[in-house]
């Protein structure tokens, strides 16, 4: 399993969209676009403060800037941030509650962007969302308090490192 909201957890959705050949020939194809999740923080996750990650598709195909960044990258590259707690994520991400719905009831925010845009983008959403479902996901609300913390000092150490 993959820790949630890693810089493992981006390249494994990475692996799996690019493991799919009609993404980038079908599905996305034509696309061009640098999308940003932004994960609140939230302390029963283990998260001090907010995480962004970017899918960069350039004519459908995934770029390798595709990953966590900071808030600073986020603002200045993306042509939409779209936000909500790791709660409500992990509800889109496992198929409890489509993405459309969530972002038409308020649990997914949209940071940047044009919001009229965002909801044309709504008929790829099950297939960005298929690429999350099958990462072999560690969800943080589903560790033991022993295994919390060492995702906690995982999540410090990640950021730091990277200057998010």
């Amino acid at each position: 399993m993959i820790p949630y909201a890693t810089p493992e957890w981006v390249e494994a959705m990475a692996g799996v969209y690019r493991a799919n050949p009609e993404n980038e020939t079908k599905t996305f194809k034509g696309m061009s676009l640098f999308l940003v999740f932004r994960i609140f923080p939230d302390p029963e996750f283990g998260l001090e403060k907010d995480i962004y990650f970017g899918t960069h598709l350039v004519d459908g195909a995934l770029q390798d800037d595709s990953a966590i960044i900071s808030k600073e990258h986020a603002q200045e590259k993306a042509d939409f941030i779209l936000g909500a707690s790791p709660q409500n994520w992990k509800r889109v991400i496992k198929k409890q509650q489509g993405f459309v719905s969530a972002f038409m009831s308020g649990k997914i925010k949209l940071d940047k962007g044009s919001a009229p845009k965002v909801i044309s983008l709504a008929p790829k959403a099950p297939a960005v969302v298929d690429c999350f479902y099958q990462v072999d996901t560690e969800w943080p609300d589903e560790m033991s308090p022993e295994r919390l913390e060492e995702y906690r000092a995982l999540v410090r150490e990640f950021t730091t490192r990277l200057g998010v």
